[in-house]
């Protein structure tokens, strides 16, 4: 009788569906949150581990190895925060590639209130593809999502969903934060916020620090429902937050809340000009202006725009 495994897998073993990295050492820990058991070796999908962060534990860095979640109507719950810190090692969820809240899913257990970020990325080279994370619970202590501190890793098709209660949507709170010199990693079809909670003034969903260095978001999604027009997109939480510059391409900024955000991006007074963000074929709605302090870092491509007056073909925001 053929099975799933005989499906899945061939040439000594290579599982082919994920277009992962494959060495001579490498292993797939296969993880199924309603299936599953920790007592199990992972290693085919009938002896499925229970959760992600086990599967990354059972992992080797630097060879490799991927987690392999296999979603279904039970979620992945996690009672403590998570740091994926094994290098070169990949997370990706088998289900439906949609774009907003994949079913490939991890959220906080019930009751957990003392986590954040909820998930730590401190590894380089890694990949992480299709999979929703999701932060909403009553806690404002839980206001990071997600935060990405390693380098030159790439995330496809991942929703970064923070701040899905009004306790954690507030000032601090954001879906996905980047942080440390390292930078360089790459975004493409990802979804970053939500859209279903009202923000309160200086929530964001994404907050960058520690002069990140070139990273890149390509055709991704920034989401939210402003409960108040000081919520915002982006925020630079110091001078040195970006260094070198931050691309967005072919990205869309949507605000669907009671509030019209004063400022898509908010960045600091004095910032030197040679770190620059670029906006490539991006648009907004629910906004007032891009960048309304004008503080000449923000550039875009794209003609005429209503938020923010005129934009040319790589125009400073100062000149508005």
């Amino acid at each position: 009788m053929t099975t799933y495994s005989d499906i899945l897998y061939h040439m000594g073993g290579v599982p082919v569906m994920f277009n992962l990295p494959f060495t001579r050492d490498s292993k797939y820990y296969f993880v199924d949150p309603a299936r599953g058991s920790n007592t199990n070796d992972g290693l085919t999908p009938d002896r499925a581990l229970a959760d992600c962060e086990t599967g990354e534990d059972h992992c080797t860095a630097n060879q490799h190895d991927a987690v392999v979640y296999l979603a279904g109507a039970t979620g992945d719950t996690l009672s403590a925060a998570v740091t994926w810190d094994k290098s070169y090692t990949h997370l990706v969820g088998v289900c439906a590639p949609t774009q907003v809240a994949q079913r490939a899913r991890l959220h906080y257990e019930t009751g957990t209130t003392a986590a954040s970020p909820l998930l730590e990325i401190t590894a380089s080279g890694c990949i992480f593809k299709n999979f929703y994370i999701f932060d909403g619970i009553a806690s404002a202590s839980n206001l990071i999502n997600v935060q990405v501190s390693g380098g030159r890793n790439y995330f496809e098709n991942v929703h970064f969903a923070g701040g899905g209660d009004t306790t954690q949507a507030v000032d601090g709170g954001c879906s996905l934060r980047l942080v440390g010199s390292e930078g360089e990693n790459t975004f493409v079809n990802c979804t970053v916020g939500v859209d279903t909670v009202a923000a309160s003034t200086g929530m964001m969903a994404m907050r960058i620090s520690g002069g990140t260095a070139r990273n890149i978001f390509r055709k991704c999604n920034f989401t939210m429902y402003a409960g108040s027009t000081g919520a915002g997109f982006v925020e630079w939480e110091s001078l040195s937050a970006v260094d070198s510059y931050m691309l967005f391409e072919d990205c869309m900024f949507l605000n669907t809340g009671t509030s019209t955000m004063a400022s898509a991006f908010i960045i600091p007074a004095s910032v030197p000009h040679h770190r620059r963000m670029f906006l490539v074929n991006c648009w907004a709605y629910g906004i007032t202006d891009w960048d309304a302090s004008d503080r000449s870092i923000l550039y875009i491509a794209g003609g005429t725009a209503t938020a923010g007056g005129y934009t040319g073909f790589f125009q400073a925001s100062a000149v508005t």
